[in-house]
Formats: C-alpha cells, structure tokens, sequence
C-alpha cells in the first residue's frame, strides 16, 4: 500500500463529494422553484412542492429504467435482425428514454401541482434543467478550483493525506512504518 491511504486514492472517505452533493441539490431546488415562480406564475408553497416531489418521482423512474426497462430493450436489441442500433450503446438509449420520461414527469407535476398551463408546464420542465446544468458545471468548476488552491497551498493536509516528507518511521514499533509499506 504506497504512502498507507492516500487521500486521493479512497474516493469513498473522501467528505468533498457528498459536500458538493449537498450544495448542488440546495441549489438545484431553489433553482427549480424560481424558474417555476417566473414562467408559471406559481405560488412560493406550490413552486416548492414542485420543486421536492418531482425529482422523487424522477428519481423512481429512474430506478424503473435502468432494473426493468434496460434488460429488455438490451434484449431487444440483440435479438434485431438488422444491427443498426447496438446493444453497446444501451446508455445512450436509455439517456434518451429517461430525458423524455423526465420531461414528461416535470410537465405533469407541474400542471397537477401549480394549475400552470401545458405550454407554460413544457417551457419549465425544459428550462429548468438547462440552468440546473449551468449551475453543476459552475460549482464543478469552482469547487475544482478550490480543489486545487487547497493542495497547492498544502494547508489541506491531515493525518489521512500526510505530507511525503513528514512521514518517519517508528523506532519503538517497526511493524507501523507507514513510509515504507510496499
């Protein structure tokens, strides 16, 4: 195990993803209601019902598609007599199937939940996820760049991503030599 466990080498201890995670789904939801209050007119409780209840939904057909539905159409695929569409490019079917069943969900939970019109409902469910990726690429990019400053200035450095140089080898317990475990 080179340097014990590096910092960047265990992804799954490492707190930055699910920091990131939490900001980006605060921000998804304030997202989701202003564009619902702008383009429909919504009430602020309507706006944020809609904004927590149709990514729940989302998140089911999600899970629908890729336990049920990804089978059969690989099923599918591969039994076609003609091989114009490949079972090896399944994810980009199903990319294409889950954006449509979204945009469809976010229509109908929209058009339930605020009374909005269907053309003002299909304006938002098509906005809202288009400033929703501008807001997950702008707080990748920044918190990349934080990311960075952080290691450059060595001040992110603890007892789990030790410094190279700091590491020393125990004289009273040889066994716990972190420096040269190879």
């Amino acid at each position: 195990m080179k340097n014990y466990l590096k910092y960047d080498d265990v992804k799954v201890f490492k707190y930055d993803n699910l920091v990131l995670a939490v900001i980006y789904t605060i921000g998804h939801i304030l997202i989701a209601m202003t564009c619902n209050r702008i383009i429909t007119g919504a009430s602020l409780d309507m706006a944020a019902a809609d904004a927590f209840i149709e990514p729940i939904i989302n998140g089911f057909w999600f899970y629908f598609l890729l336990v049920v539905l990804k089978n059969h159409i690989t099923k599918r695929l591969d039994n076609m007599p003609t091989k114009i569409f490949s079972s090896h490019n399944v994810g980009i079917y199903l990319a294409i199937i889950y954006t449509i069943g979204h945009i469809l969900i976010a229509m109908t939970c929209n058009r339930l939940l605020t009374g909005a019109p269907l053309n003002l409902a299909a304006i938002d469910a098509i906005v809202e996820p288009v400033v929703n990726g501008f807001w997950f690429y702008l707080l990748f990019e920044v918190f990349n760049i934080y990311k960075e400053n952080v290691v450059a200035s060595a001040s992110g450095r603890s007892s789990k991503n030790p410094n190279p140089e700091q590491l020393k080898s125990s004289k009273l317990a040889p066994i716990n030599n972190k420096k040269n475990l190879d």
